[in-house]
């Protein structure tokens, strides 16, 4: 995934340049320079996100090397039988390890299907807001920022970024348990010479473990929030209209 970015910066770097020229070209109090910037940086978001998801989507199909970050039993490797450690901070510090970084290949298919899935599930929660903000731009330029399909617009980017982010990282973390499971699981082992391991395996041990971030689901109420103050501000100017038509009326 990592080797197609700098193809990616290539595709879109263009686009970067001539954003930038024309809002240079155009006022620096005209907001419509603002606006358009805006948006021309949303497609840029929007091809290199989807690029990117593309990508990762396709290697976890087509069964490529993926590099995950597995939970494990919390365990701390064998101390070496050495002395006079300076500084010594045993007694102070216990030390942990939760989560190694696995690289593996040929993994199952339902282990690579979860893990496609979430990436791409995930990625498209964050395109869904890019899109809104596409078209809010794009209202803004048409001189018609107030519409009933830019509030379904927002309202759908909202619920897409807090359940498809929740979704995805749903996903995501069974694929890795699973991962975890055909990489590091071992059922049996026999010791040679003085080796003696403490646990029940010599390798770590995979754990089921989810990592929720929630940072999406508090910009997704965010969004919320703010479709619902537009949208008040619409039924305001409604009623403002309609009493100035009746006062007209009236005179």
């Amino acid at each position: 995934m990592f080797a197609v970015l700098p193809l990616l910066l290539v595709l879109v770097l263009p686009a970067v340049v001539l954003g930038i020229l024309y809002v240079l070209r155009r006022k620096s109090s005209d907001i419509s320079a603002v606006v358009a910037f805006t948006r021309i940086v949303a497609w840029v978001g929007v091809v290199l996100i989807g690029g990117s998801v593309l990508v990762g989507t396709a290697a976890a199909i087509v069964n490529g090397e993926s590099t995950l970050q597995v939970p494990v039993e919390p365990y701390w490797p064998e101390f070496p039988a050495v002395s006079d450690v300076t500084p010594d901070h045993g007694d102070v510090v216990r030390s942990e390890i939760t989560t190694v970084t696995v690289t593996a290949a040929n993994l199952g298919a339902a282990t690579r299907g979860l893990l496609a899935a979430g990436s791409l599930v995930s990625g498209l929660a964050v395109i869904a807001v890019l899109a809104a903000v596409i078209a809010l731009c794009s209202k803004l330029l048409a001189g018609k920022p107030f519409s009933n399909s830019l509030l379904r617009s927002g309202r759908l980017a909202a619920c897409a970024l807090a359940l498809g982010t929740l979704i995805g990282q749903t996903l995501t973390g069974i694929g890795t348990y699973r991962a975890g499971e055909e990489t590091l699981r071992v059922d049996g082992y026999s010791m040679t010479g003085d080796q003696v391991f403490a646990g029940p395996s010599p390798w770590p041990v995979p754990a089921f473990s989810i990592n929720y971030e929630f940072a999406p689901l508090f910009m997704a109420l965010a969004i919320l929030v703010v479709v619902e103050l537009v949208n008040a501000g619409m039924v305001m100017v409604r009623q403002n209209e309609q009493l100035r038509a009746e006062t007209d009326g009236l005179v």
